[in-house]
């Protein structure tokens, strides 16, 4: 006696075809290793060493130490100042810093609103407030802005500015 079969019967707990079930499960484990904790920790500890060197940055402003801040920069890094002008490499930055020093104290506070990596390039970006103080006459001078630093990844692992932006209005006699 020939007895037609039925049709597989579907399990309630999964409605989907076997092959629909496992492409799920592939799907899944691919994702999840994409955005798993182990994932996140390189980046999470690059940007904890990136928001260590923006306040080691502003600690050597204040402090005056012109050799370790100008390691912060690559060789062909470029500051842009708020009126425009364009400072580019080594030198030039020495000279912008010499000056700086030389002439203000500084008590600068950087807010940083975002920073983020991706590859071997990441940005700081954010609002800072600042006040110098001129050395010859005992002036304060205030300023108000947001900047952008441009960090590159170097060779050796470590990160480096390559692009410093400060905007705003210049406070006068700077």
């Amino acid at each position: 006696m020939n007895v037609p079969s039925a049709p597989p019967r579907k399990s309630p707990l999964f409605p989907c075809s076997r092959r629909a079930v496992l492409a799920f499960l592939a799907f899944a484990t691919i994702l999840a290793s994409t955005f798993s904790p182990a994932a996140a920790v390189p980046q999470a500890s690059t940007i904890v060493t990136l928001a260590k060197i923006r306040e080691a940055w502003v600690q050597d402003l204040r402090t005056k130490q012109l050799e370790p801040i100008l390691k912060f920069y690559a060789p062909d890094a470029v500051f842009l100042l708020p009126t425009g002008e364009r400072i580019t490499g080594s030198a030039a930055l020495r000279t912008l810093f010499q000056t700086i020093m030389a002439t203000f104290n500084s008590d600068l506070t950087l807010r940083s609103q975002n920073l983020e990596t991706s590859g071997d390039l990441a940005y700081d970006s954010g609002d800072f407030e600042e006040t110098l103080t001129t050395i010859a006459t005992g002036t304060k001078i205030t300023s108000k802005g947001s900047y952008i630093i441009i960090f590159k990844r170097q060779p050796d692992r470590s990160w480096q500015i390559v692009q410093h932006v400060w905007t705003g209005t210049p406070p006068p006699g700077t």
